[in-house]
């Protein structure tokens, strides 16, 4: 694949790792408000393992069509 491809991928995965951790879990850091009964950070974490999925899950899409290799 192309440099630019593993760049944006590296970059996808950098900010959702630096979200979850500091300076991301500072921003999050609090009880209130809930979000469906979690606390914030709860629900911050889980908003960004769904957007890292959704990235990992695309990038596998393009880089391979979605034919799976067994």
């Amino acid at each position: 694949m192309t440099k630019t491809y593993q760049c944006l991928v590296g970059l996808h995965f950098a900010i959702c790792t630096l979200a979850m951790i500091w300076p991301g879990a500072l921003i999050a850091n609090r009880i209130e408000p809930t979000v469906l009964g979690l606390p914030f950070l709860f629900a911050w974490y889980i908003l960004w393992m769904l957007v890292l999925f959704a990235g990992m899950w695309v990038a596998f899409v393009v880089r391979h069509g979605g034919d799976r290799h067994e």
